[in-house]
């Protein structure tokens, strides 16, 4: 007697479609309407992200270090 290999798909009697390509994800419904969710989450006011980008620039241990990663040189 042969013994047949069946996948929990076919066990299941459930087939499902291939998946999205990440045109076709971000084209759908859902990932839209995340996406805007998203935007009304992650929205900062112009006035606190530039007070929030110069504590950065302040608090930095690079501030006035020449040989800091990332400095340019000076010639």
């Amino acid at each position: 007697m042969a013994e047949r290999h069946e996948t929990e798909e076919t066990r299941a009697g459930e087939t499902h479609p291939p998946p999205l390509t990440t045109e076709q994800f971000e084209a759908s419904p859902e990932f839209r309407h995340m996406k805007t969710g998203m935007r009304k989450l992650l929205k900062v006011r112009k006035a606190e992200l530039d007070e929030r980008v110069q504590a950065a620039k302040e608090a930095s241990p690079r501030t006035g270090n020449p040989r800091a990663p990332g400095a340019k040189s000076r010639r």
